[in-house]
C-alpha cells in the first residue's frame, strides 16, 4: 500500500485532498498508506483514477498473503462443535489463489468480494473434513479430506456437511424442491431424509458448509 503514498505526493496532494476527491475520511488514507488497512473495490477504483496508478499497485502487499493453513477436523459435533483429526493431515496448505477460484460464484456477492483477483479472502470461509467411509457417494472417495466452504445456504445438487435431527455432521446430497429438502445420503443403497419446511424451521437440518473439492490422503 506504499504506492499509495508515493502517487499522491507525485500528484502534489495532501491526504486530506486526496481523501475527498475518493470521498473517504483522511484517516482512511493514513490507515491505507500504513498498511493497516485496504480501500474498498469501487474506491480503489477511484484511486486509480486520481493518482493514475495501475489497479494492481492499490493492493501491492495484499497478494504475497498464503498460503494459508486450513484445519482438519474429523467430524462435526451436532452442536457445532470440529472435532480436530487425529488419523490424517492436522491442516491443509492452501494458496490464495486456489481459495480463490474454490468460492462458490453464488456466494461472491454475499461475501463482498468482486470477480477482481485483488478482492480479499478469508481462509476462515474454509476447512478439511477428512473422511474415511468407504459408502459415501461417488463425488466422495475414501480416505479423502474434503475441503468444505463454509455457508449456511443450500446449494441445490451439491454434497453438504449437515447435522440431521441434532446428530453429528455427515455429508449428504440435498436437493431443493416445493415441497422442502431432500437429504440423498448415497452409499451401497440409497437413503433418504425428507424435511418439510415445518421441521426446517425448527432447525431439523443445518447446513455447516459444502464440498468444493476432495483431496487423496496417504492414509490407508
Amino acid at each position: 500500500m506504499k504506492k499509495i503514498r508515493e502517487y499522491r505526493l507525485r500528484a502534489n496532494l495532501s491526504q486530506g485532498q486526496l481523501a475527498e476527491k475518493v470521498n473517504v475520511k483522511q484517516p482512511s488514507v493514513s490507515q491505507w498508506e500504513r498498511g493497516t488497512a485496504y480501500p474498498a473495490i469501487d474506491t480503489a477504483k477511484k484511486l486509480c483514477e486520481v493518482l493514475q496508478i495501475p489497479f494492481n499497485m492499490i493492493f501491492d502487499h495484499y497478494s504475497g498473503e498464503g498460503p494459508f493453513d486450513i484445519p482438519v477436523y474429523s467430524g462435526i459435533r451436532g452442536s457445532g462443535e470440529p472435532i480436530p483429526c487425529t488419523r490424517a493431515e492436522s491442516s491443509l496448505r492452501i494458496s490464495e489463489d486456489e481459495l480463490r477460484r474454490l468460492v462458490p460464484k453464488s456466494e461472491i456477492s454475499e461475501r463482498g468480494l468482486s470477480q477482481d483477483p485483488q478482492s480479499k479472502i478469508d481462509p476462515g470461509w474454509f476447512f478439511g473434513y477428512y473422511c474415511e467411509s468407504e459408502n459415501l457417494s461417488p463425488m466422495i472417495l475414501p480416505h479423502t479430506i474434503n475441503l468444505i466452504y463454509r455457508t449456511g445456504n443450500l446449494h441445490s445438487n451439491s454434497i453438504h456437511l449437515v447435522s440431521m435431527d441434532g446428530r453429528d455432521g455427515t455429508l449428504v446430497r440435498l436437493i431443493q424442491n416445493e415441497q422442502g429438502i431432500l437429504a440423498v445420503i448415497k452409499g451401497i443403497s440409497d437413503r433418504y431424509r425428507y424435511f418439510r419446511p415445518n421441521e426446517l424451521k425448527s432447525g431439523a437440518l443445518v447446513i455447516y458448509g459444502i464440498v468444493v473439492e476432495s483431496r487423496k490422503t496417504l492414509l490407508k
